[in-house]
């Protein structure tokens, strides 16, 4: 929902794969980072080793583009460190961004859906470690056959993808609006709880905000003294808390003043 340049060079994976051999060490870890994916939760501890014996561990450089609908789609990647964000072309030929993705969540919107061309790419923002592993691996450690499965949720959720990918065409957000939509992703997946608000636990200056949702730095610190005067954050040092209702409110604020030419046509026909 943050727009970034459409065009840019896919930069190298930094190193290989290792899913065999680790030592204990290494496979210890690996539980731990799985037993920490909310989406995991449900799976005994032997089915989340068996889930850890079949990933592969692979680590790509800040830029790196972990995926991308030139790629096959029969793939789950998992976030095991670092940041990412997940963007879309818009009808503008614009890149924008649609969630930043953090530890724990899982890549995997197009893999088990209908095949439709779409225009979701998913870069690292920083160094990121990814698990890897194919959809049929995951949904079959998970105890469920896997063309039955295939075949409920396609049933089931084939037509939200498809509206997915048609809506996705539609985002234009303001400056304003994609730096509230970054906040409130980093509070989600990096928050702490306080008497305030949610700090966002991490050294994120106006600098990463500007490079996260592509606009200038002084544009940026702009609209971040504005959030502060209107109480929706406060800065201590390099670290922000921010008050998620608020910064929602922004969001719908926004939307209500949206002339009805530039609201989306999501009829299907």
């Amino acid at each position: 929902m943050k727009r970034t340049s459409s065009r840019k060079p896919a930069h190298k994976v930094l190193t290989g794969e290792f899913a065999q051999n680790r030592n204990a060490n290494a496979a210890r870890k690996l539980r731990l980072d799985l037993s920490a994916v909310k989406g995991l939760a449900g799976l005994s501890a032997e089915q989340v080793s068996a889930l850890g014996g079949q990933l592969r561990v692979r680590r790509f450089r800040k830029r790196a583009i972990i995926y991308n609908g030139k790629q096959s789609a029969d793939t789950i990647y998992i976030m095991l460190s670092g940041i990412a964000r997940l963007t879309s072309v818009n009808r503008k030929n614009e890149r924008v961004l649609l969630e930043v993705l953090g530890p724990g969540d899982v890549v995997c919107i197009p893999t088990l859906l209908p095949d439709l061309r779409h225009s979701l790419e998913c870069e690292a923002f920083i160094e990121c470690e990814i698990g890897v592993l194919s959809a049929q691996a995951l949904v079959e450690t998970a105890g469920l056959a896997y063309d039955k499965f295939l075949l409920a949720l396609r049933l089931t959720m084939g037509r939200w993808w498809a509206l997915l990918v048609r809506q996705s065409r539609f985002v234009d957000q303001t400056l304003e609006e994609r730096i509230a939509v970054a906040l409130l992703d980093l509070a989600e997946k990096f928050g702490l709880s306080d008497a305030r608000g949610t700090i966002i636990n991490l050294r994120f200056g106006h600098r990463n905000i500007a490079e996260l949702v592509s606009g200038s730095r002084p544009k940026v610190s702009v609209c971040l003294r504005r959030f502060a005067m209107e109480g929706v954050l406060l800065q201590e040092r390099r670290r922000i808390i921010v008050v998620p209702g608020k910064l929602t409110a922004i969001l719908l604020r926004s939307f209500e003043r949206q002339p009805r030419s530039r609201l989306p046509d999501l009829s299907v026909s």
